[in-house]
């Protein structure tokens, strides 16, 4: 493996592990009591259908008014819009007194009740140390949201690891669109060929790496078979596989 001056890692399924099942009945029929709690009147049915509404209603809207292919909504517009906008609503003295508090705090209510795990894998906190004693620079890009994903990589230890952190609704974008690499690359002064993308995902990662002409690691956990790893490479697309994130380690010499 390249010894590099830059690290530029996915979060979930790279450096972490996570599990989430948004469609539990239980996750919206704890955010139907909350949001009637405050005037509505939802059926948690009816506020899961709204919601996948409301969010493709905002992709449609915001593709229309940026020029990137790969867009991010922030998805805590989306639960203040589902207060302000409720199909039915109630007389009720009961409103909060700032809605940015409030789309935030759903927003964190809404990912706790629908994740089941998350946990760092065995060798990423060694690793990453080890790389930043090597007074390499780390950097998380990730297709996330803000109000879900900094709590996460706080609670995982991997916040204190990184110089910064890039999280797609932050800035609307998503990768593989080149421009999120870029934000990062002449945000921070980094040079293509001392800078590494590490990711576990061929068509966001990858992908973007690729567009960009910098090297890239799959990280195999979602376990791509190599008639598929095959069939990438074989369109010109140059990275390396490994299985366990502390190969990065494995130099040569």
């Amino acid at each position: 493996m390249k010894n590099y001056k830059n690290y530029i890692f996915d979060f979930y399924g790279t450096l972490v592990d996570i599990r989430t099942d948004e469609h539990k009945w239980e996750v919206w029929n704890q955010l139907t009591q909350l949001y009637n709690a405050f005037g509505c009147s939802y059926r948690p049915r009816q506020l899961k259908k709204v919601f996948h509404r409301f969010v493709k209603e905002a992709e449609e809207t915001l593709a229309q008014t940026v020029d990137t292919h790969h867009v991010e909504v922030d998805l805590e517009a989306i639960f203040i819009r589902l207060l302000t906008a409720a199909p039915h609503k109630i007389q009720s003295e009961n409103t909060p007194n700032d809605l940015v508090t409030f789309g935030q705090l759903v927003a964190t209510m809404f990912r706790l009740l629908s994740r089941e795990k998350l946990e760092a894998y065995a060798n990423t906190l060694t690793t990453l140390q080890t790389l930043k004693e090597e007074k390499a620079r780390l950097f998380i890009l990730s297709n996330a949201q803000r109000a879900f994903t900094q709590p996460e990589i706080e609670a995982t230890g991997c916040a204190s690891l990184m110089e910064k952190i890039y999280i797609s609704s932050d800035v609307q974008m998503k990768k593989p669109e080149p421009a999120f690499l870029d934000l990062v690359m002449e945000e921070n002064g980094l040079l293509p060929e001392e800078t590494v993308m590490v990711g576990n995902d061929l068509t966001t990662d990858i992908a973007i790496a690729h567009e960009r002409g910098i090297d890239a690691v799959l990280l195999n956990t979602f376990f791509y078979p190599q008639e598929e790893i095959d069939t990438y490479r074989n369109k010109g697309w140059h990275f390396t596989v490994i299985k366990d994130i502390s190969e990065l380690l494995y130099r040569n010499q």
